[in-house]
């Protein structure tokens, strides 16, 4: 389908609402506290119109191959959010690959923290995007390559540049890659398939020190910022940044509820050890 051919939702959204206001009442005001202006049509009420008018238009769109196969097709909704958008319109091609994954890793990345309809949506999808991709030719990873990380492969030129996918070799570092970095510049840690799950798990055994999975390990590697808050080597910095990621860590890089878990009976343990050891032995 020819995006050039698209007319702008919004005048096609203001013609239908124009078109029902003169058919029945006028919209009920907002509701106390609202900062929603009297005659603006709620969010909500929008997108519902945007994915009835839109469905047609998404059913013609064919998502492009790519080097791992046809990608994921778009949901109704976010296809919606897509033909509402104008800087989702411009800034996503979505007859080119990079444009259509693209779209993805913006709505796993920021637009269901920007658009509360949208985390139903991406939760919808998150055994389409934790399922495994294909890398034609290349066998012996050690681990799977899930949807969520072969559409930021196929979002980003550098990675592309960086990580070729043309042997084995280049496949299992750029899977590396993903795991340390990728996961939390694209905030996808909840849509993760079970191997990964079970790498990221994973805790130093000779470490003494109060345990981090690998997922909160690297997580603090990611960013700068946190590397420079809270220094691992030592029990106060493993502290303070365990106390971090509870209250914050796991809102801003979405977390599967396994690690959470984990990470939780982890500090639970640790802190029994701790305890009977302090115990005074009797006499």
């Amino acid at each position: 389908m020819s995006t050039s051919r698209i007319r702008l939702l919004s005048d096609v959204l203001q013609a239908e609402v124009d078109r029902q206001a003169a058919d029945g009442p006028a919209s009920p005001p907002p509701p106390a506290g609202s900062d929603r202006q009297p005659d603006e049509i709620p969010l909500s009420v929008r997108l519902d119109f945007a994915v009835l008018l839109t469905e047609a238009e998404r059913a013609e769109l064919q998502p492009p191959e790519s080097p791992f196969g046809r990608l994921p097709e778009l949901p109704p909704m976010l296809y919606a959010v897509w033909r509402m958008r104008v800087d989702l319109y411009r800034s996503f091609d979505l007859g080119t690959v990079p444009g259509y994954a693209g779209l993805w890793l913006w709505a796993v990345r920021d637009g269901r923290r920007e658009i509360e309809t949208l985390q139903e949506t991406v939760a919808g999808a998150r055994s389409e995007l934790s399922g495994p991709a294909a890398l034609p030719g290349i066998d012996g990873l050690p681990a799977s390559c899930p949807w969520i990380a072969a559409l930021l492969w196929c979002s980003r030129q550098d990675l592309q540049d960086a990580y070729p996918l043309s042997d084995a070799r280049s496949a299992a570092d750029y899977l590396s890659w993903f795991l340390r970095s990728g996961i939390f510049e694209s905030r996808c840690g909840d849509l993760l398939p079970e191997d990964h799950l079970r790498l990221l798990s994973s805790i130093d055994p000779d470490d003494p020190s109060l345990p981090l999975t690998r997922y909160v390990a690297f997580a603090h590697a990611s960013r700068a910022d946190l590397r420079e808050a809270f220094d691992i080597s030592g029990f106060a910095g493993r502290r303070d940044l365990l106390k971090w990621f509870f209250a914050d860590g796991a809102r801003e890089f979405p977390t599967h509820p396994d690690l959470l878990a984990l990470q939780s009976r982890l500090i639970f343990e640790w802190g029994e050890r701790a305890r009977g050891q302090a115990a005074p032995r009797p006499a």
